[in-house]
């Protein structure tokens, strides 16, 4: 099934400003504010983070003429981890604030947190085991282009266990898809597309009109067909695959990887974002906009200086959001 431009156009890729090539893949997330403006995170694996914690690094970005953009991120921009589940939860959020002057010509879009796949939009919209998904990330085989192109891995859900899974030495909550982790996919955001159900009518058991007028159907005669293609949804993001024996080539280990890949659900990225602290700075500057009876989104960034990035800085970018963005539609 066609996948659709905006899916492929959520990622980024990043690596160390001293690293030879890019090894990971980020996205945005948005949060709206109350004034018509919206808060940018950048979101990537927590392991990708670490190694990108108190360096300078790098984010490359499509330009919607085609050619990219190196996006330069400082090596003392503030990292969010899981507030209570640091170790458990492979996953981060720092504030998308790059040093670029014309965000309105990046071809990026940004996943709604309205697009989550929380509890009450599975149980909402009955997404399950045997739903379709879309992996969309950072291919590391093919580097050497002219600007990015994300690969699209597909699959489905292949187990929603509703409770912790082991992983390495720890218990993680995790779901997992039928599809393999490659080198570059960790971080990545994983979609599903709903599975939507119609109701068709058995014609061997249609009941025979009596004169002329057509009979009343009973439920008995009414099955559900699925496999029609809904909307889609932000699943969750691609954590790896299970460990093999020590020894092995990344080559080999991608090898004999099992075809199965943990990933990080949205909820638990959402727990992240909406912990009290990060809450608590995007109130505060939801007050000031409304006290300041400021509107809206703003294109436009303050010049990156090599100083130490304080809480008001983050808070003054944070009312600097670049182009709002729907979610997908099917």
């Amino acid at each position: 099934m066609r996948v659709p431009d905006q899916i492929r156009n959520t990622v980024m890729f990043v690596r160390g400003e001293d690293d030879e090539e890019y090894r990971g893949t980020a996205f945005i997330v948005t949060v709206p504010g109350v004034n018509d403006n919206h808060f940018g995170f950048t979101v990537t694996a927590r392991h990708v983070a670490e190694h990108l914690q108190g360096k300078n690094y790098l984010v490359r970005i499509n330009k919607k003429d085609g050619t990219p953009v190196v996006m330069h991120g400082r090596a003392d921009d503030p990292w969010w981890f899981h507030p209570t589940e640091k170790e458990n939860v492979d996953a981060a959020v720092t504030l998308f604030a790059p040093a670029y002057m014309h965000l309105s010509q990046l071809e990026v879009e940004h996943i709604p947190i309205a697009m989550f796949a929380d509890e009450k939009v599975i149980a909402a919209h009955n997404i399950g085991v045997g739903d379709e998904i879309f992996i969309t990330g950072l291919f590391t085989k093919v580097q050497e282009t002219t600007k990015n192109i994300p690969i699209i891995r597909t699959g489905t859900i292949a187990m929603m266990p509703g409770e912790k899974l082991p992983f390495g030495d720890a218990l993680i909550d995790a779901y997992l898809i039928e599809s393999r982790s490659i080198g570059g996919l960790r971080g990545s955001p994983v979609f599903v597309r709903e599975t939507l159900s119609i109701s068709i009518v058995d014609p061997q058991e249609l009941p025979v009109p009596e004169s002329g007028a057509s009979a009343m159907l009973g439920s008995k005669h009414v099955q559900q067909l699925y496999g029609v293609a809904g909307r889609f949804y932000f699943l969750g993001s691609v954590i790896g695959h299970w460990d093999v024996p020590p020894g092995f080539t990344t080559t080999q280990r991608e090898a004999v990887n099992m075809g199965v890949a943990p990933i990080v659900p949205a909820r638990k990225i959402k727990e992240i974002i909406c912990q009290p602290e990060l809450v608590k700075i995007m109130d505060n500057v939801n007050a000031e906009m409304k006290a300041k009876n400021q509107k809206g989104a703003k294109l436009d960034f303050a010049d990156s200086e090599k100083k130490p990035f304080t809480k008001e800085d983050f808070e003054a970018a944070l009312k600097k959001a670049s182009r709002k963005i729907e979610p997908p539609k099917s």
